[in-house]
């Protein structure tokens, strides 16, 4: 699982949480072995709004992964962390077989400076405040040409349903406007793109003209 979710933004409730938990707890004895949940957070500390529920308390078997490419803004530094929940079975080998892994099948690690500074800096995190000012002014400008998405909750980008059936078509189409998407086929599910918006926010007030005229095109009905 993926929360906040890339790439709707959503934030995944304590009560999905707790459901997921007790399923993957029930299909475990079905089964009779243990299912993990991976729970990939890289996004935990950029929130609007909301708090990110820790899947340790809900779920027994899951590992959480994280990143500090996003939430210390180290765009490329392969640097993070894996916390498994101590209440897996033999967690403490778990680690073991981790940790080899790590070193032996030629992942990119961290420098030792690298990781000794990072572990002083797990309060820190990067200023939200302009994420969030520009999730608004994305959002309320794309709503009211029209668009359709969910509101975002954390992360930094938006997801809205394509005006064409074809998203690829769409993307290609936003081009000629100097606007770049990412089609939603690629994250599994076609009819929608993603926007990315940790830009400077006078990049996204330039790109408004280019939105309308690319609405205009595609025969949006403005809804302000």
């Amino acid at each position: 699982i993926n929360s906040p979710n890339n790439p709707t933004g959503v934030v995944y409730p304590s009560e999905i949480l707790a459901w997921l938990g007790r399923l993957v707890a029930e299909k475990s004895q079905e089964f009779r072995r243990p299912i993990y949940v991976i729970s990939d957070e890289p996004y935990a500390k950029i929130v609007y709004d909301v708090q990110v529920p820790s899947v340790l308390k809900y779920i027994d078997n899951v590992i959480v992964v994280t990143s500090h490419s996003k939430d210390l803004a180290l765009a490329g530094e392969r640097i993070g962390y894996i916390a498994a929940s101590p209440r897996i079975d033999n967690v403490g080998l778990l680690l073991e077989a981790l940790v080899f892994c790590n070193r032996t099948l030629g992942f990119v690690n961290a420098p030792a400076l690298m990781q000794r500074l990072v572990a002083g800096l797990q309060r820190e995190g990067v200023d939200i405040e302009e994420y969030r000012q520009n999730r608004d002014l994305l959002y309320q400008s794309l709503t009211q040409l029209g668009f359709e998405m969910v509101r975002p909750q954390g992360a930094f980008y938006l997801f809205p349903k394509s005006p064409l059936a074809d998203d690829v078509e769409f993307a290609r189409i936003a081009l000629k406007y100097n606007i770049l998407v990412v089609p939603g086929a690629g994250f599994g599910r076609p009819g929608y793109f993603r926007l990315a918006y940790c830009v400077d926010k006078s990049v996204i007030e330039n790109s408004l003209p280019a939105w309308e005229a690319l609405a205009g095109e595609l025969g949006l009905i403005r809804q302000c």
